[in-house]
Order: C-alpha cells, then structure tokens, then sequence
C-alpha cells in the first residue's frame, strides 16, 4: 500500500527511466538526474524539482491507480525545459503503470537499485 507522495514520486521516476533507456535524450536525462529519489531516498538530487512535485501533490495529488492520473496532471504541468516529459510518460499504459507500480511499491530502495542494475552509481544501497 501507498501512502506518501514519495512513493508516487519513485513510481513516476521509475517509468521515466525505463522510457529513457530507449529515448536517451540530454534534456530528460538531466530531469531524471536532478530527480533522482534514490540518491537520498526521501527527496530528488535537486530539491526544488521534489518541492514543487509535493506542492503538486497537495494541492491535487491521489494515491488511487499509483498516483497515474496525478502524474499525468503533474507532468502537464511542469516547466517545458527538460522537453515533453509528458509525452514520454504517455507511451506507457495505465495498466502496465500500474502493475509495475504493484510489483516495485514491495522492493525496499536497495532492492530497486539492483533490479535495476544501477548498483554502480549507489554503492552505497
């Protein structure tokens, strides 16, 4: 179960990057740099980008579907500079956001590194 914007914030971070393996675009790839969760594991590298996710959030943030349609709301909404980060989202279906979320919202961080194969740049998880 969810219940910290975190979590949805992980689930959306974790779909965009499984979309930039294939995208490989300079401009996303600095918003899930700046975004990542994992390197503190409460937050986003750059603060200000978690900030005004959790503002998002509170203003019309729900847990209902894995956070699905507020992702979609929040990315609709989000500075153009790292490019269509919307559109990119998009290319993956509720349902399949959903049963990745199901199977990932069990794995502890550490176990979200390595699933992932990112143990090289958390050596520390």
């Amino acid at each position: 179960m969810i219940n910290q914007p975190i979590q949805i914030f992980k689930l959306m971070y974790l779909s965009l990057s499984s979309i930039w393996k294939h995208d490989q675009d300079t401009l996303f790839g600095l918003y899930l740099s700046e975004a990542d969760p994992f390197v503190t594991g409460d937050d986003s590298a750059d603060p200000v980008i978690y900030e005004d996710f959790l503002a998002s959030f509170k203003q019309y943030g729900t847990y209902d579907d894995y956070g699905y349609d507020f992702i979609i709301k929040y990315l609709s909404n989000l500075d153009p500079y790292y490019g269509d980060l919307l559109s990119r989202f998009l290319t993956i279906s509720k349902q399949q956001f959903i049963q990745e979320s199901k199977e990932n919202v069990l794995l502890t961080d550490e176990e979200i590194v390595a699933k992932f194969g990112w143990n090289n740049y958390y050596k520390d998880k």
